[in-house]
């Protein structure tokens, strides 16, 4: 990712991301107050609004600051979910934005940080993993079946205790939890349930064709 800020200034890049969550919001009917929104702005370095002490001293009085922080977290998530489906560079101003503001002390990188937002390559290297460990177990196993029966070798002897052999079908079945909850979350949970289903579907068929 490109560390040239795509922003002249931490103003431009608050603007941003600001509009992003304004606009998130009002895409779930559920627009933030006066209030609300210009809280995306305070910071205790930098004041873009001329009145932001004042906004800051009836957002105490009169809002949950937990509340509002989960709430704002939430479309932070649902925001930066819709720039991820979209190819017109607004990934990139995301995470420009994000770094840009991250130098200094502004409120809104609060909600973000709790928003846990991964980039594109955090997201693709976890599910490589994921797809690593289970593919390693796959061939492990299916290499052991075709050892024994080709060449007749016991691994029985070659595996100090029965809780090891336990342990390694206990890891297998996590490693295959594991890969189906990063596919839920990477290609979406529908996809991949239709998937697991036309699958299990299909070696049943295998299955009763081979008694």
């Amino acid at each position: 990712m490109n560390n040239m800020s795509l922003f002249q200034s931490a103003r431009e890049a608050k603007e941003f991301l600001v509009s992003r969550i304004v606009e998130q919001a009002q895409h779930e009917e559920a627009p933030l107050s006066d209030i609300e929104r210009k809280m995306l702005y305070f910071s205790e370095t930098d004041y873009p609004l001329a009145n932001i002490s004042a906004v800051s001293e009836e957002f105490d009085r009169t809002c949950d600051q937990d509340e509002y922080e989960k709430k704002i977290a939430h479309l932070v998530r649902r925001a930066y979910k819709r720039a991820l489906q979209k190819r017109d560079g607004e990934y990139e101003k995301w995470w420009s934005a994000i770094r840009l503001l991250s130098k200094q002390d502004h409120y809104i990188v609060v909600m973000i940080r709790k928003a846990a937002l991964r980039p594109r390559r955090d997201r693709l290297k976890l599910l490589g993993a994921g797809v690593a460990v289970v593919g390693l177990f796959i061939c492990l196993v299916f290499l052991r079946i075709y050892l024994e029966a080709r060449y007749g070798i016991d691994f029985g002897r070659y595996i100090p205790s029965r809780d090891i052999r336990q342990f390694l079908w206990w890891a297998v079945l996590v490693s295959f939890a594991i890969i189906y909850c990063l596919l839920r979350w990477f290609l979406g949970g529908r996809r991949v349930d239709d998937f697991v289903a036309k699958s299990l579907a299909g070696l049943g068929r295998t299955f009763n064709r081979s008694k």
